[in-house]
């Protein structure tokens, strides 16, 4: 068992856990693991992308898709978001967030945004996922609205009792 889950010795419930002392403790030591990871995967752009993504999954709790967030922050021009409707879109599935799929996404969005590319109009390939990702909810909502609709009609119609004829 962790040591942060044993009960703290010398209190007066046993039943008592020493959390928030080793949380404290494991966040600044994570904080500090961050800060030296998230510089090491900023250094690696833009010429490596999988080796910024690489520097920041040492991290626990960190996988391709977290720090596919953390690089789109800093690089949008570079490293898109790893979002479930991109992936949908761009590859015909979200449910594979390994390194792999997100450097093919990547990819492929990276090209998308160059094939857009005008002098009038940069865009990333950060722009391309969030346009993806809109159009995506968008579809989502005006496929529950029109849903609702159709029940809403329905029972309006179901409702209605129809007179006998003699």
């Amino acid at each position: 068992m962790p040591q942060w889950l044993l009960p703290v010795t010398g209190t007066k419930d046993t039943n008592e856990f020493n959390l928030t002392h080793e949380l404290e403790i494991q966040l600044k030591t994570q904080k500090g693991s961050f800060q030296s990871a998230s510089q090491k995967a900023f250094l690696s752009l833009p010429d490596d992308l999988s080796k910024a993504v690489s520097e920041l999954t040492v991290l626990k709790g960190i996988g391709p898709a977290t720090a596919s967030a953390v690089l789109a922050a800093y690089a949008p021009d570079v490293a898109p978001f790893m979002s479930d409707e991109a992936m949908e879109a761009v590859l015909g599935h979200s449910k594979d967030y390994s390194l792999k799929q997100y450097l093919l996404l990547a990819g492929k969005l990276q090209e998308k945004a160059k094939e857009l590319n005008s002098d009038d109009e940069p865009f990333t390939a950060s722009d391309v996922e969030r346009a993806l990702w809109c159009s995506a909810i968008e579809a989502k909502l005006s496929g529950s609205s029109s849903k609702q609709d159709t029940d809403a009609s329905s029972k309006k119609t179901s409702g209605k009792k129809r007179k006998k004829s003699s």
